[in-house]
Formats: C-alpha cells, structure tokens, sequence
C-alpha cells in the first residue's frame, strides 16, 4: 500500500474515531452541568428573573468571580425549555465573534452567501429563540456591545457580511452577567445598553451554610464530615474576608478543596484532619487568589491555615 492510501486511511480512521466520541459524549440536557442549590439569594435572584422575563425585561447579574451567576442562568434556561449559549468578553472579543463571519474554505465552494456564513452564538439565540448570557459584560469593548443593540430594542438583527436585516424570535431573551465595577479589567458600562437591561441583581458568595450545601451537591459520592465540611468554608470565607485579597476564591475552589481532600484520604488509607486539609489547601488555594501588589502568598496561606486549622 502506497504512503499516500494510508495516509488517507489514517485521517479517515481519526474522523470516525472523532465522530464517535462526539456521539458518545455529547451533552443532550444542560441540566447535567448544574449542580446548584435554589436557596437564599439564588432563590431570590431566579424569582426577579423569572418575574423581568415575563414583564419582557431583561436581567443583568452582578456579582464578584464564580458566586454561581453562570450556573443560575444555566437553570434558567433549562427550566424555560430554551437553547443556551453565551460569550464571556474580553479584549479579543469582537462584533464577528458575536454575530458569525464567513468560513473561508466554504466560500471557495458557495461564495460569500449564506451556506458559507458561520453564524456565532449570538445570532443563533436570537434566531431560534434561545437564551443568551453576556457573561462579563463590562469587560467588552463599548463597539462591540453595540452590535447587540438592535435585537434587543427592535427585535431585529443585522448580518453586516450579508448585509441582511432579520427579525429575532420572539422568545429571544438576554441575561447579562459582570463583575462589581471596581475589579480591574472593567469598563463603564455604555448607556445605550444599561438603557436596555431593566432589572438589575446583586449576587455575592452565599451564606456558610448555603455554600455548604452547594459544596456537598458537588461532592455527593464522597462522605466528608461535618467538621471537614466548615473548616473547608472557613477557609474560604477568611480569604474573602481579608483585606489583603484582591481577588478571592470562588465556588469552585471550596468544591474542588473538598473533593481533593476526600480523594487524597481515600489514597492514603486515612481520616481527613487538620494536617491533611492544610496540605490540601496549599496546593489549590495560591494560584485560586490574588493578593494585592506587594504580599506575600506564603506568608499569607500560613496565616490563614494557622487561624482556621491550627496547622501551617
């Protein structure tokens, strides 16, 4: 057999091979992904949103990093039986990332018509009635913000590559979600769409005994007690809680601390206490926050174990 066939037998392999596993592993129901506990303000905050979306207004969410904003629009999607997509913003975020652009092998085939043109996730939920999550929306650029002005006034979208106007499905619905103006890395949000987004609510990281929860929903298959379980929060909420951090850790790192300390018992054949738990903390908690310019992160992570566990 030539080079050439079994090159082409090996790409072909690798295609069924690849579409395979996209078979195999495709998520159907974006409920799979949700692990939150509709408690206290999560509560709170998905009434106002299911109350704005009925009034035919849309939701910002504000709230510092991983609070659970994008797990609860998630829910709110799926409870509403919509399609979900989203784009976090970000300085490479551009208009053509939001509406679609054309795939250039398809415009050797079709030229520029609409059998080459890639539409992007924000298009498609206006399209087919989905939900879209502006996640970091104040860290957009204010031009590209602007290119979502229309569908959400006028219910009407423009494909500039097409230079085609469309009527955006009445379902179509948009939730934007930032951070608090002061972290760094935000802009002012432009008036034009602050005008847009009606009902406003301000999440922060839940209660000790809600993230508790939240923390065990994510760990369901290993039995931590309930000991383990608050100093595993005290940790987190003494990082919050200390001037010294600029940036604290979210949700997932209370999740992911429990889960590596479980695991790591489970290894070694013995019961979680203090000792394992600091030792645990010591390789998830450095790169999970940022201090201000200037500290330490060693002295800081010994502080902190030293008051919660007793060990550093």
């Amino acid at each position: 057999m030539s080079k050439t066939k079994t090159k082409s037998k090996n790409i072909s392999e690798e295609v069924n091979e690849f579409t395979q596993l996209m078979d195999s592993m495709r998520i159907s129901d974006i409920k799979e992904e949700i692990n939150l506990v509709l408690e206290g303000q999560y509560k709170y905050a998905y009434e106002a949103m299911t109350d704005a979306y009925n009034a035919g207004l849309f939701v910002g969410l504000v709230g510092p990093v991983g609070c659970g904003k994008t797990a609860l629009c998630r829910k709110f999607a799926y409870d509403l039986g919509r399609e979900f997509y989203w784009i976090t913003f970000s300085d490479l975020v551009r208009p053509a990332t939001l509406i679609g652009s054309f795939d250039p092998t398809l415009v050797f085939k079709f030229g520029f018509s609409p059998r080459s043109y890639v539409p992007g996730p924000f298009t498609l939920a206006g399209l087919k009635g989905g939900v879209f999550l502006a996640n970091e929306l104040n860290r957009g650029d204010e031009y590209v913000l602007n290119s979502m002005l229309d569908a959400m006034e006028e219910r009407r979208l423009y494909i500039p590559q097409l230079k085609t106007w469309l009527k955006v499905d009445e379902n179509f619905y948009v939730i934007a979600a930032m951070n608090p103006s002061e972290l760094k890395g935000t802009r002012k949000l432009p008036s034009a769409i602050k005008d847009r987004i009606k009902v406003w609510i301000h999440l922060n990281y839940p209660s000790k005994s809600l993230e508790q929860k939240i923390m065990l929903a994510n760990c369901q298959e290993y039995k931590l007690s309930a000991l383990t379980q608050e100093k595993i929060i005290e940790l987190m909420i003494q990082c919050r809680e200390d001037p010294l951090v600029e940036k604290p850790p979210s949700l997932r790192t209370s999740i992911g601390l429990a889960r590596f300390v479980a695991q790591r018992a489970i290894r070694l054949g013995v019961k979680v206490d203090n000792a394992l738990i600091a030792e645990s903390a010591k390789l998830i908690l450095p790169d999970s926050i940022e201090l201000r310019p200037g500290r330490n992160m060693n002295n800081f992570i010994k502080k902190i174990l030293t008051k919660v566990v007793g060990v550093s």
